[in-house]
Protein backbone atom coordinates (compact mmCIF):
# COMPACT_ATOMS: atom_id res chain seq x y z
CA UNK A 1 0.00 0.00 0.00
CA UNK A 2 2.81 2.31 0.39
CA UNK A 3 4.33 1.84 -2.75
CA UNK A 4 1.04 2.88 -4.02
CA UNK A 5 0.30 5.52 -2.23
CA UNK A 6 4.21 7.39 -3.10
CA UNK A 7 2.99 6.57 -7.01
CA UNK A 8 0.00 8.13 -6.80
CA UNK A 9 1.63 11.10 -4.84
CA UNK A 10 4.12 10.93 -7.71
CA UNK A 11 1.69 11.88 -10.22
CA UNK A 12 -0.50 14.38 -8.38
CA UNK A 13 2.82 16.54 -8.20
CA UNK A 14 3.53 15.93 -11.79
CA UNK A 15 0.02 17.04 -12.70
CA UNK A 16 -0.25 20.56 -11.00
CA UNK A 17 2.82 21.29 -11.83
CA UNK A 18 1.48 20.79 -15.43
CA UNK A 19 -1.46 22.64 -14.52
CA UNK A 20 0.88 25.30 -13.29
CA UNK A 21 2.75 25.42 -16.61
CA UNK A 22 -0.32 25.57 -18.95
CA UNK A 23 -1.70 28.13 -16.80
CA UNK A 24 1.28 30.31 -16.94
CA UNK A 25 1.58 29.73 -21.23
CA UNK A 26 -2.79 30.69 -21.44
CA UNK A 27 -2.34 33.46 -19.12
CA UNK A 28 0.95 34.92 -21.27
CA UNK A 29 -1.29 34.09 -24.63
CA UNK A 30 -3.91 36.62 -23.05
CA UNK A 31 -2.43 38.89 -22.35
CA UNK A 32 -0.28 39.16 -25.59
CA UNK A 33 2.96 38.04 -24.11
CA UNK A 34 3.75 35.48 -26.59
CA UNK A 35 6.22 34.84 -29.73
CA UNK A 36 5.39 32.88 -32.80
CA UNK A 37 9.13 32.18 -32.87
CA UNK A 38 9.52 33.55 -35.99
CA UNK A 39 10.15 37.39 -34.85
CA UNK A 40 10.30 38.68 -38.46
CA UNK A 41 6.70 38.87 -38.44
CA UNK A 42 5.69 38.90 -34.98
CA UNK A 43 4.27 41.74 -33.37
CA UNK A 44 4.38 40.83 -30.36
CA UNK A 45 8.47 40.72 -30.41
CA UNK A 46 9.78 44.00 -30.87
CA UNK A 47 12.05 43.25 -33.64
CA UNK A 48 9.31 43.64 -36.23
CA UNK A 49 11.51 43.72 -39.92
CA UNK A 50 10.06 45.54 -42.78
CA UNK A 51 10.80 43.98 -46.04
Amino acid sequence: MPGILSTILVCLLICFVLFLSLRKLWRDKKQGKTCCGGCDHCAACGKRTEK
